[in-house]
Protein backbone atom coordinates (compact mmCIF):
# COMPACT_ATOMS: atom_id res chain seq x y z
CA UNK A 1 0.00 0.00 0.00
CA UNK A 2 1.16 3.52 -0.75
CA UNK A 3 0.08 6.13 1.79
CA UNK A 4 -0.43 9.03 -0.66
CA UNK A 5 -1.95 12.40 0.14
CA UNK A 6 -5.09 13.08 -1.93
CA UNK A 7 -4.25 16.79 -2.05
CA UNK A 8 -0.58 16.94 -3.04
CA UNK A 9 0.48 13.33 -3.60
CA UNK A 10 3.16 13.31 -0.88
CA UNK A 11 3.69 10.29 1.36
CA UNK A 12 1.57 10.49 4.54
CA UNK A 13 2.63 9.36 8.03
CA UNK A 14 0.62 8.34 11.08
CA UNK A 15 0.49 10.96 13.84
CA UNK A 16 -0.16 9.33 17.26
CA UNK A 17 -1.05 12.67 18.86
CA UNK A 18 -3.93 13.15 16.37
CA UNK A 19 -4.62 9.44 15.75
CA UNK A 20 -4.72 9.82 11.95
CA UNK A 21 -2.61 9.97 8.81
CA UNK A 22 -1.08 13.42 8.23
CA UNK A 23 0.65 14.81 5.18
CA UNK A 24 3.96 16.43 6.24
CA UNK A 25 3.88 18.68 3.13
CA UNK A 26 0.41 20.23 3.03
CA UNK A 27 -1.06 19.17 6.38
CA UNK A 28 -3.97 17.18 4.93
CA UNK A 29 -5.32 14.38 7.11
CA UNK A 30 -7.00 11.01 6.64
CA UNK A 31 -8.30 8.65 9.31
CA UNK A 32 -8.48 5.52 7.13
CA UNK A 33 -6.97 3.99 4.01
CA UNK A 34 -8.89 4.40 0.75
CA UNK A 35 -10.73 1.40 -0.68
CA UNK A 36 -9.07 -0.53 -3.48
CA UNK A 37 -5.48 0.49 -2.66
CA UNK A 38 -3.15 -1.52 -4.89
CA UNK A 39 -0.95 -4.20 -3.39
CA UNK A 40 2.70 -3.42 -3.90
CA UNK A 41 5.45 -5.27 -5.66
CA UNK A 42 8.99 -5.23 -4.28
CA UNK A 43 9.48 -1.85 -5.86
CA UNK A 44 8.18 1.60 -5.07
CA UNK A 45 4.76 2.13 -6.69
CA UNK A 46 5.44 5.87 -6.71
CA UNK A 47 8.82 6.07 -8.49
CA UNK A 48 9.55 2.46 -9.47
CA UNK A 49 12.77 2.15 -7.47
CA UNK A 50 13.66 -1.37 -6.33
CA UNK A 51 13.40 -2.04 -2.62
CA UNK A 52 16.66 -3.09 -0.99
CA UNK A 53 16.90 -4.51 2.52
CA UNK A 54 13.13 -4.82 2.91
CA UNK A 55 13.15 -8.55 3.66
CA UNK A 56 12.05 -8.19 7.29
CA UNK A 57 10.35 -4.82 7.13
CA UNK A 58 6.61 -4.32 7.43
CA UNK A 59 6.86 -0.82 5.96
CA UNK A 60 9.60 0.59 3.78
CA UNK A 61 10.61 4.17 3.07
CA UNK A 62 11.83 4.57 -0.48
CA UNK A 63 15.33 6.14 -0.38
CA UNK A 64 14.62 8.03 -3.63
CA UNK A 65 11.17 9.59 -3.24
CA UNK A 66 10.75 9.11 0.57
CA UNK A 67 7.36 7.41 0.14
CA UNK A 68 6.26 5.05 2.90
CA UNK A 69 4.98 1.76 1.49
CA UNK A 70 3.71 -1.28 3.38
CA UNK A 71 5.34 -4.57 2.44
CA UNK A 72 2.22 -6.68 1.95
CA UNK A 73 4.08 -9.97 1.57
CA UNK A 74 5.59 -9.54 5.06
CA UNK A 75 2.30 -8.39 6.58
CA UNK A 76 0.81 -11.69 5.36
CA UNK A 77 3.73 -13.86 6.55
CA UNK A 78 3.11 -16.73 9.00
CA UNK A 79 5.11 -14.99 11.74
CA UNK A 80 3.63 -11.53 11.12
CA UNK A 81 2.23 -9.76 14.21
CA UNK A 82 -1.53 -10.10 14.62
CA UNK A 83 -1.95 -7.16 17.01
CA UNK A 84 -0.47 -3.71 17.46
CA UNK A 85 -0.38 -1.26 20.36
CA UNK A 86 -0.24 2.23 18.78
CA UNK A 87 1.99 5.02 20.06
CA UNK A 88 0.18 7.20 22.58
CA UNK A 89 2.26 10.35 21.94
CA UNK A 90 4.68 11.78 19.39
CA UNK A 91 8.44 12.32 19.29
CA UNK A 92 8.31 15.86 20.64
CA UNK A 93 6.49 14.65 23.77
CA UNK A 94 8.93 11.74 24.06
CA UNK A 95 11.84 14.19 24.02
CA UNK A 96 10.24 16.28 26.76
CA UNK A 97 9.74 13.19 28.91
CA UNK A 98 13.38 12.12 28.50
CA UNK A 99 14.60 15.67 29.17
CA UNK A 100 12.48 15.93 32.32
CA UNK A 101 13.83 12.60 33.57
CA UNK A 102 17.48 13.30 32.83
CA UNK A 103 17.71 17.04 33.51
CA UNK A 104 18.31 16.39 37.19
CA UNK A 105 21.34 14.23 36.43
CA UNK A 106 24.56 16.24 37.00
CA UNK A 107 27.22 16.72 34.31
CA UNK A 108 24.92 15.91 31.39
CA UNK A 109 26.54 16.99 28.06
CA UNK A 110 25.11 20.14 26.45
CA UNK A 111 24.60 18.20 23.21
CA UNK A 112 22.28 15.67 24.89
CA UNK A 113 18.87 15.79 23.15
CA UNK A 114 19.87 18.74 21.02
CA UNK A 115 16.88 18.68 18.62
CA UNK A 116 13.85 20.42 20.26
CA UNK A 117 11.44 18.64 17.89
CA UNK A 118 12.70 15.21 18.90
CA UNK A 119 13.91 14.31 15.40
CA UNK A 120 17.01 12.72 16.92
CA UNK A 121 14.70 10.15 18.56
CA UNK A 122 13.74 7.01 16.62
CA UNK A 123 10.25 5.55 16.75
CA UNK A 124 9.94 1.84 16.04
CA UNK A 125 7.21 -0.75 16.27
CA UNK A 126 9.24 -3.58 17.76
CA UNK A 127 8.09 -7.18 17.31
CA UNK A 128 7.35 -9.04 20.54
CA UNK A 129 6.17 -12.55 21.27
CA UNK A 130 3.57 -12.77 24.04
CA UNK A 131 3.86 -16.09 25.87
CA UNK A 132 1.49 -17.98 28.12
CA UNK A 133 3.20 -19.97 30.88
CA UNK A 134 1.17 -22.47 32.89
CA UNK A 135 2.04 -24.94 35.63
CA UNK A 136 1.58 -25.93 39.23
CA UNK A 137 3.50 -25.95 42.49
CA UNK A 138 3.51 -28.24 45.52
CA UNK A 139 5.10 -26.97 48.75
CA UNK A 140 5.59 -28.56 52.19
CA UNK A 141 6.64 -26.58 55.27
CA UNK A 142 6.85 -26.79 59.00
CA UNK A 143 5.73 -23.58 60.72
CA UNK A 144 4.39 -22.12 63.92
CA UNK A 145 1.48 -19.96 64.97
CA UNK A 146 2.15 -18.15 68.22
CA UNK A 147 -0.76 -17.24 70.50
CA UNK A 148 -0.24 -15.17 73.64
CA UNK A 149 -2.54 -14.70 76.61
CA UNK A 150 -2.29 -13.39 80.18
CA UNK A 151 -2.30 -15.60 83.26
CA UNK A 152 -2.44 -13.11 86.07
CA UNK A 153 0.48 -10.78 85.42
CA UNK A 154 2.32 -13.33 83.32
CA UNK A 155 2.18 -13.44 79.52
CA UNK A 156 2.04 -17.01 78.29
CA UNK A 157 2.87 -17.77 74.64
CA UNK A 158 1.77 -21.03 73.08
CA UNK A 159 3.76 -22.32 70.11
CA UNK A 160 1.52 -24.38 67.85
CA UNK A 161 3.55 -26.33 65.28
CA UNK A 162 1.92 -27.31 61.98
CA UNK A 163 2.77 -29.39 58.94
CA UNK A 164 1.78 -27.16 56.04
CA UNK A 165 0.99 -28.19 52.48
CA UNK A 166 0.17 -25.79 49.69
CA UNK A 167 -0.81 -26.70 46.14
CA UNK A 168 -1.03 -23.90 43.57
CA UNK A 169 -1.84 -23.67 39.88
CA UNK A 170 -0.15 -20.94 37.86
CA UNK A 171 -1.17 -19.24 34.63
CA UNK A 172 0.68 -16.20 33.28
CA UNK A 173 -0.62 -14.70 30.06
CA UNK A 174 0.91 -12.13 27.76
CA UNK A 175 4.54 -12.35 28.96
CA UNK A 176 6.36 -9.98 26.54
CA UNK A 177 9.71 -10.95 25.00
CA UNK A 178 11.15 -8.69 22.32
CA UNK A 179 12.00 -10.43 19.05
CA UNK A 180 14.29 -7.71 17.71
CA UNK A 181 17.95 -8.59 18.18
CA UNK A 182 19.25 -5.02 18.02
CA UNK A 183 17.31 -4.06 21.15
CA UNK A 184 19.27 -4.59 24.36
CA UNK A 185 17.25 -7.03 26.45
CA UNK A 186 18.02 -5.57 29.87
CA UNK A 187 17.17 -2.02 28.80
CA UNK A 188 13.95 -2.87 26.96
CA UNK A 189 12.79 -5.20 29.75
CA UNK A 190 13.11 -2.36 32.25
CA UNK A 191 10.74 -0.23 30.10
CA UNK A 192 7.99 -2.86 30.31
CA UNK A 193 5.13 -3.64 30.84
CA UNK A 194 2.61 -2.62 28.19
CA UNK A 195 -1.08 -2.44 28.98
CA UNK A 196 -2.67 -5.33 27.05
CA UNK A 197 -6.06 -3.61 26.80
CA UNK A 198 -4.49 -0.98 24.49
CA UNK A 199 -3.71 -3.58 21.82
CA UNK A 200 -5.67 -3.44 18.56
CA UNK A 201 -6.09 -5.75 15.61
CA UNK A 202 -3.19 -5.31 13.19
CA UNK A 203 -3.85 -2.38 10.85
CA UNK A 204 -1.13 -1.05 8.47
CA UNK A 205 -2.43 2.49 8.90
CA UNK A 206 -0.52 2.76 12.20
CA UNK A 207 2.77 1.85 10.49
CA UNK A 208 2.93 4.78 8.07
CA UNK A 209 6.04 6.79 8.89
CA UNK A 210 7.35 4.40 11.55
CA UNK A 211 9.96 1.65 11.27
CA UNK A 212 8.48 -1.79 11.93
CA UNK A 213 9.79 -5.30 11.46
CA UNK A 214 9.02 -9.00 11.43
CA UNK A 215 10.46 -10.99 14.36
CA UNK A 216 14.15 -11.82 14.01
CA UNK A 217 13.54 -15.29 15.48
CA UNK A 218 10.63 -17.66 15.70
CA UNK A 219 8.46 -17.99 18.78
CA UNK A 220 9.86 -21.42 19.74
CA UNK A 221 13.46 -20.17 20.05
CA UNK A 222 14.85 -21.37 23.39
CA UNK A 223 16.42 -18.01 24.24
CA UNK A 224 12.98 -16.37 24.01
CA UNK A 225 11.29 -19.15 26.00
CA UNK A 226 14.00 -18.89 28.68
CA UNK A 227 13.34 -15.16 29.11
CA UNK A 228 9.58 -15.72 29.36
CA UNK A 229 10.14 -18.51 31.88
CA UNK A 230 12.38 -16.22 33.95
CA UNK A 231 9.63 -13.57 34.13
CA UNK A 232 7.10 -16.22 35.17
CA UNK A 233 9.39 -17.75 37.81
CA UNK A 234 9.92 -14.35 39.42
CA UNK A 235 6.13 -14.04 39.71
CA UNK A 236 5.95 -17.59 41.12
CA UNK A 237 8.51 -16.68 43.78
CA UNK A 238 6.46 -13.63 44.74
CA UNK A 239 3.34 -15.78 44.97
CA UNK A 240 5.08 -18.42 47.07
CA UNK A 241 6.11 -15.81 49.63
CA UNK A 242 2.42 -15.13 50.35
CA UNK A 243 1.36 -18.75 50.84
CA UNK A 244 2.41 -18.99 54.49
CA UNK A 245 2.16 -15.41 55.72
CA UNK A 246 0.32 -16.51 58.90
CA UNK A 247 3.20 -18.68 60.10
CA UNK A 248 6.58 -17.96 61.71
CA UNK A 249 9.73 -20.02 62.02
CA UNK A 250 9.10 -21.58 58.63
CA UNK A 251 11.18 -24.49 57.38
CA UNK A 252 10.63 -25.69 53.83
CA UNK A 253 10.72 -29.48 53.67
CA UNK A 254 9.96 -29.96 50.01
CA UNK A 255 8.96 -28.00 46.91
CA UNK A 256 8.13 -29.04 43.38
CA UNK A 257 6.94 -26.84 40.56
CA UNK A 258 6.42 -27.06 36.83
CA UNK A 259 6.11 -24.23 34.35
CA UNK A 260 5.61 -24.79 30.63
CA UNK A 261 4.82 -22.64 27.63
CA UNK A 262 1.54 -23.16 25.78
CA UNK A 263 2.58 -22.65 22.14
CA UNK A 264 -1.01 -22.45 20.91
CA UNK A 265 -1.54 -19.28 22.94
CA UNK A 266 1.62 -17.45 21.83
CA UNK A 267 0.85 -14.21 19.96
CA UNK A 268 3.00 -11.96 17.82
CA UNK A 269 2.46 -8.24 18.44
CA UNK A 270 4.03 -4.89 17.63
CA UNK A 271 4.75 -2.65 20.60
CA UNK A 272 5.77 1.03 20.38
CA UNK A 273 9.32 1.92 21.42
CA UNK A 274 11.12 5.26 21.31
CA UNK A 275 14.91 4.98 21.07
CA UNK A 276 17.49 7.64 21.74
CA UNK A 277 21.15 6.86 21.17
CA UNK A 278 23.80 9.33 22.27
CA UNK A 279 27.28 8.72 20.83
CA UNK A 280 29.10 11.87 21.89
CA UNK A 281 30.85 10.24 24.88
CA UNK A 282 30.65 6.56 24.06
CA UNK A 283 27.36 4.93 23.19
CA UNK A 284 24.44 5.49 25.57
CA UNK A 285 20.99 4.09 24.79
CA UNK A 286 17.61 5.04 26.21
CA UNK A 287 14.43 3.12 25.43
CA UNK A 288 10.97 4.47 26.20
CA UNK A 289 7.64 2.69 26.35
CA UNK A 290 5.56 4.43 23.68
CA UNK A 291 2.35 4.24 25.72
CA UNK A 292 3.26 4.74 29.39
CA UNK A 293 6.42 6.83 28.97
CA UNK A 294 8.34 4.44 31.23
CA UNK A 295 11.99 4.51 30.20
CA UNK A 296 15.28 2.80 30.84
CA UNK A 297 18.87 3.50 29.86
CA UNK A 298 22.12 5.07 30.96
CA UNK A 299 23.00 8.75 30.92
CA UNK A 300 26.24 10.13 29.49
CA UNK A 301 28.60 12.09 31.71
CA UNK A 302 30.66 15.05 30.45
CA UNK A 303 34.09 14.57 32.05
CA UNK A 304 35.08 18.14 31.23
CA UNK A 305 32.16 19.39 33.33
CA UNK A 306 33.22 17.07 36.15
CA UNK A 307 36.81 18.33 35.99
CA UNK A 308 35.67 21.96 35.85
CA UNK A 309 33.36 21.38 38.83
CA UNK A 310 36.16 19.99 41.00
CA UNK A 311 38.63 22.67 39.86
CA UNK A 312 36.13 25.33 40.91
CA UNK A 313 35.59 23.56 44.24
CA UNK A 314 39.35 23.35 44.78
CA UNK A 315 39.78 27.04 43.92
CA UNK A 316 36.99 27.99 46.31
CA UNK A 317 38.65 25.92 49.04
CA UNK A 318 42.00 27.62 48.44
CA UNK A 319 40.40 31.09 48.46
CA UNK A 320 38.49 30.29 51.65
CA UNK A 321 41.65 29.01 53.32
CA UNK A 322 43.60 32.11 52.27
CA UNK A 323 40.83 34.35 53.62
CA UNK A 324 40.88 32.54 56.98
CA UNK A 325 44.67 32.82 57.19
CA UNK A 326 44.43 36.54 56.38
CA UNK A 327 41.85 37.10 59.10
CA UNK A 328 43.98 35.27 61.63
CA UNK A 329 46.96 37.43 60.68
CA UNK A 330 44.95 40.60 61.27
CA UNK A 331 43.70 39.35 64.61
CA UNK A 332 47.16 38.36 65.77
Amino acid sequence: MLYSCNSCGASMVFDPDRNMLVCPQCGSTRDSMPEGTESMRMECPNCGAAFEGAERRLVYQCPYCASWVSVDANLAADNAPVKITPFAFGKKTAREKIRDAFDRIPFLPDSFLRDPEGKDIDAVYAPFWLYTMEGEGSYDYTGEIQRSHHVGRTVVTNHEVYDIHRGVRYSFQGIPVDAMDELEDKIIDAALPYERTLAKKMDPIYLAGTESFLPDREKDEEQYLARARKWALEAVDDRESTLTSRFVGLKKRNSERTLENDPEKTEGVLLPVYRYEYKGLGTHRIYMNGTSGRMSGNAPCDRKKVLFHYLVEAACTVISAAAIVGMLGVLL
